[in-house]
């Protein structure tokens, strides 16, 4: 299963803190297109599709949202077990 990379959810932020709906809608596309199987980053990009107007409590909460993920994400790729391969120097598992 590919999840969203920590670049993709920090451009998702930036996008974000522009706060142009246009913009954040086509980036919520994007890359939900791309990453269907990723169900929190998905759940995000609804709740900001779905809405009219973010006032500025709503763009924060979805901005705290996205930074709670961003630390998942750089945990998950950046070592531990989850990783593809053992030992990178094989590539074999």
């Amino acid at each position: 299963m590919i999840l969203s990379s920590h670049y993709v959810i920090k451009d998702m932020l930036h996008t974000l803190e522009r706060g142009d709906a246009d913009e954040i809608r086509r980036a919520c596309e994007k890359y939900s297109n791309r990453y269907k199987n990723d169900k929190a980053f998905i759940a995000v990009c609804d709740i900001l599709m779905e809405s009219e107007e973010l006032n500025e409590k709503d763009q924060e909460a979805m901005m705290q949202k996205l930074q709670d993920l961003l630390s998942v994400r750089k945990i998950d790729s950046s070592g531990g077990t989850g990783l593809w391969y053992t030992d990178r120097r094989k590539l074999n598992r």
